[in-house]
């Protein structure tokens, strides 16, 4: 009878103790969260406090499953508290640790950091195991996201029991779950607990709930995505990536398809040969994929690189030309790794453990001065006004002064003391600077909102095509305050090719209505261009192929004015009916 109770014991005390961890973890959640800001003055020791626990706690749960618990632990102090230094260490870019989280960049760089060096912790520690045994990582780093994801599923079932407990004792007036629920440290320390036992649970159960079932169903996956990528970079040479994302962010979809291609193709070699994919239709397709990771990541880092060239570096743009270098360095090696034929899958293994291990370089980087994103953008941004790649009006000034922090203010007093020969419009500007509170304001300049004095000036600044037509003042009577405000503001804008970021082009688009019909074309913002038809007394409405909006590139303008378009007839069939005509747009 001892002998069996000793194990039934075990189970009981470790399911214990992780319950009460995250029990814990929780508590300090709330501590740190709603009690711990109210005495104490230090935003950046209550940012450390909070990575280096929350870290701990998350570490500590994830590495249970496959560490005895004083490993455990230390495994978890190892990932968690440098990383949890190198964000405080970073946060002094920023006069408060609020704008420095709300860049998002930093959050994402400790999370790297943590969760990626992890695995090779917890296998350093395992007995008889090599920290870069590739097997090894691969089963913890699949385990622990498998575990997690059953345990929040778990955790998200009991409120679910907890809600509605609440609401059928409430049928007969008991709101006492309600009020317990409602004791401010209840609520997280009981989500922590729970998602502690799940974590026990599913450790327990490790032979029934595997991550090799899930990298058996993403395998089938590989030849239907080889077709979307194969026709992808046929397309691009013909259509260009204008045509083919529109108004999307075109590094963000190439990464985001490369990583995902890595995954699929992680999924097919497996932890090693004999557990690899079987089938020859896999197998090629993860080869085919691997020699096409490294086009989808070049051709991201090439459109990072266009806005780069129209608008200077920010920090965003930074993290995309890092993501799309990481992205080469792995589309490279595997690359490298199939032209080599024999034992592509070992060396796609062996790749995925340097790029692991290059990645939490380049995260950890990103936290220290070596890779001070606000600092190189702030630089790049004044360098290209002295350099006269942009004017005073041009220069983006709430960038310097309120999005990049103690780098950009100081980029901004520099600007202030330069003897330009626009330093009289610089010196506005900045000026304007101060007393604006947010974008829209600082760049309407304090202007009333007049709409006569927006019509004029948009038709003082607005380009019309094609040559020799006019922009009749009638065609903006009816526009709307709204409509005008969005119009101006992006005529005070400039096109990459140095015109104002607004156009009128007059065309017969509708051989329904005589003459001719004026759409405006304006910047709103960096991201692109939108198009509207001018109101006046056109009974038209403006309506878009494709089921979607326009949200044309930066470009569009320019291309408008230099006349690279064309009128093309659409052929469209419509319904009759009791006077109406109804049309399927395609």
């Amino acid at each position: 009878m001892t002998m069996a109770a000793d194990p039934a014991m075990r189970i009981l005390a470790r399911r214990a103790l992780m319950t009460g961890i995250g029990g814990l973890g929780g508590l300090a959640a709330w501590l740190l969260i709603d009690v711990l800001p109210n005495h104490l003055d230090s935003d950046r020791l209550i940012l450390f406090l909070s990575a280096a626990l929350g870290g701990v706690f998350a570490c500590f749960l994830a590495a249970a499953g496959a560490l005895p618990p004083r490993r455990a632990a230390l495994v978890a102090a190892l990932a968690s508290l440098p990383a949890a230094g190198l964000l405080w260490w970073g946060s002094f870019r920023y006069d408060s640790v609020g704008d420095y989280l709300r860049t998002g960049h930093a959050p994402i760089a400790f999370g790297l950091i943590l969760f990626l060096s992890l695995p090779f912790l917890i296998v350093a520690h395992r007995p008889g195991e090599v920290w870069r045994s590739y097997p090894a990582l691969f089963r913890q780093s699949w385990d622990i996201a498998v575990r997690y994801a059953a345990a929040w599923i778990f955790v998200g079932a009991f409120w679910a029991v907890v809600f509605l407990s609440d609401a059928l004792l409430g049928l007969v007036g008991l709101d006492v779950i309600e009020r317990v629920v409602e004791l401010d440290p209840v609520a997280p320390a009981l989500t922590g607990a729970v998602l502690g036992l799940a974590l026990a649970v599913v450790a327990e159960l490790a032979d029934y709930i595997s991550p090799f079932l899930i990298l058996r169903l993403l395998r089938l996956f590989l030849p239907v995505v080889l077709v979307v990528t194969a026709v992808f970079l046929v397309a691009l040479p013909v259509r260009g990536l204008t045509e083919l994302f529109g108004g999307l962010s075109v590094a963000a979809v190439l990464l985001s398809m490369a990583l995902g291609i890595a995954t699929l193709i992680t999924s097919a070699v497996e932890r090693e040969d004999a557990e690899a994919a079987d089938s020859a239709v896999l197998r090629g397709a993860a080869q085919a994929l691997a020699l096409a990771v490294p086009l989808l990541t070049a051709t991201a880092l090439y459109a990072v690189w266009l806005r780069v060239g129209d608008y200077g570096w920010t920090p965003d743009r930074i993290a995309a030309a890092c993501a799309s270098a990481v992205g080469l360095g792995y589309g490279v090696l595997y690359s490298l790794a199939v032209l080599a034929r024999r034992g592509w899958m070992e060396r796609i293994r062996r790749a995925n453990i340097a790029m692991a291990l290059a990645v939490i370089a380049v995260a950890a980087l990103w936290l220290t001065p070596v890779l001070n994103a606000e600092r190189l953008s702030a630089r790049d941004q004044v360098a290209r006004f002295t350099s006269g790649a942009v004017d005073a009006e041009a220069l983006d000034l709430w960038l310097l002064g309120h999005e990049l922090g103690r780098a950009g203010k100081a980029a901004v007093a520099e600007l202030a003391a330069l003897e330009h020969p626009e330093a009289a419009e610089l010196d506005r500007r900045i000026a304007r600077l101060e007393t604006a509170t947010d974008r829209f304001r600082f760049e309407r300049g304090g202007r009333a909102e007049d709409p006569a004095a927006q019509r004029a000036e948009i038709l003082a600044l607005a380009a019309v095509r094609p040559e020799g037509h006019a922009l009749p003042p009638a065609l903006l009577a009816e526009a709307s305050l709204a409509q005008l405000t969005g119009w101006l503001g992006g005529c005070r804008r400039t096109t990459p090719g140095g015109h104002p970021g607004c156009a009128v082009l007059f065309a017969d688009l509708s051989p329904a209505v005589a003459g001719e019909e004026a759409l405006i074309f304006w910047l709103t913002g960096e991201s692109g261009v939108n198009v509207a038809l001018l109101p006046g007394d056109v009974p038209l409405s403006l309506r878009f192929l494709q089921g979607r909006a326009v949200n044309l590139e930066p470009r569009a303008i320019d291309r408008v004015l230099a006349g690279d378009f064309a009128l093309a007839p659409v052929e469209l069939r419509a319904l009759r009916l009791d006077g109406a005509e109804i049309l399927l747009m395609p």
